[in-house]
């Protein structure tokens, strides 16, 4: 499952810097080193592509160990905390294959393994702070396939099996993050919490992606955001609360603002309308005063114009599109 990857930028640039090509402004120096122990220059570790490791160190504190084989990685590469000599993240390949990433926290207590079985088979172990273990999961592809989750006391508290359980996470000091539900293997909803226990926000998923209505609380109950979600993109209405009431309805289509956005004063009476198309303001913004219109601004594909203006490059539009319209019918005569 690929969202289960190592997906911390800091991580990504190390890959790119220590591992490849890439970053060279961030780097201070490079040394290669035969795998028999004796230093060499870039230009003949480059001509001989000789076996062994090319250690670089980062301007941000951080050095990167790659073992080489036949221009290949091939074997540990590893990344330390910035300014430290504990590894922070820990790569196992073979001739170019990654076969193995660990991370590590900055004692050095291991916090999760994900092991490749196969091209489309890996596992993922993670741990607690006090190393005991946290959870282990097996997939092949997007599917979660079977799983076990434990608490601190190392006890077995939900489990999957053949793609249909409850995932239980749990930050690395046991506090409930959320309960996810699976299906098939695929996740199909998310009840998240507070520390306290409250419920912070349920979302449903089809596919492991966001789809239908996603609720947000505050902390004592209170709703905070009520939105529609389709393949992981805000789409339809969504509407936003302050201290209970209604600050903020807003219409979406595949994650850009489209539509009228309504801003609220004490959950009814209306304070502003804006008119967007695709994230840019586009035609009237208007400004109420109890139920009358203080003022009017409108705007055209995101910048502030004069009424006049608008109107003009709106017919220039209707004149562009209507041409558009005719040229295609006498085409497809």
């Amino acid at each position: 499952m690929k969202k289960f990857l190592f997906s911390l930028p800091l991580a990504v640039g190390l890959i790119l810097a220590g591992c490849g090509d890439g970053q060279n402004n961030q780097v201070i120096s490079k040394r290669y080193i035969h795998k028999y122990g004796y230093a060499v220059s870039q230009s003949e570790w480059d001509v001989n592509n000789y076996p062994g490791q090319v250690i670089t160190s980062m301007r941000n504190g951080v050095t990167v160990t790659a073992t080489y084989e036949n221009g290949l990685l091939h074997g540990p590469c590893t990344h330390t905390h910035p300014h430290s000599q504990t590894v922070q993240n820990y790569y196992l390949y073979s001739f170019g294959d990654l076969k193995k990433e660990i991370s590590y926290d900055s004692l050095g207590m291991p916090i999760q393994e994900k092991a490749q079985l196969s091209p489309h088979r890996f596992c993922v172990t993670k741990w607690y702070g006090d190393g005991s273990p946290m959870s282990t999961e097996d997939y092949a592809g997007d599917e979660l396939l079977d799983a076990q989750y434990f608490t601190l006391n190392n006890e077995v508290e939900s489990t999957v099996e053949r793609g249909i359980g409850m995932r239980i996470r749990r930050d690395h000091h046991g506090v409930l993050l959320s309960k996810d539900y699976f299906d098939a293997g695929y996740l199909t909803k998310r009840d998240s919490f507070y520390p306290n226990g409250n419920s912070e926000s349920t979302i449903h998923f089809a596919m492991n992606k966001k789809q239908g209505e996603r609720f947000v609380y505050s902390e004592n109950g209170n709703p905070l955001a009520m939105e529609e979600w389709v393949e992981d993109q805000l789409h339809g209405k969504s509407t936003y609360f302050n201290n209970g009431k209604k600050q903020v309805e807003v219409f979406f289509v595949n994650g850009a603002r489209n539509g009228i956005e309504t801003h609220f004063i004490d959950g009814d009476q209306v304070e502003q309308e804006i008119h967007w198309i695709f994230d840019r303001r586009h035609g009237p913004t208007k400004f109420y005063v109890g139920d009358n219109i203080a003022k009017t601004e409108w705007y055209y594909n995101g910048k502030l114009v004069s009424k006049k203006r608008f109107d003009e490059l709106d017919h220039m539009d209707q004149m562009i599109t209507h041409a558009s319209a005719s040229f295609r019918e006498s085409a497809t005569r």
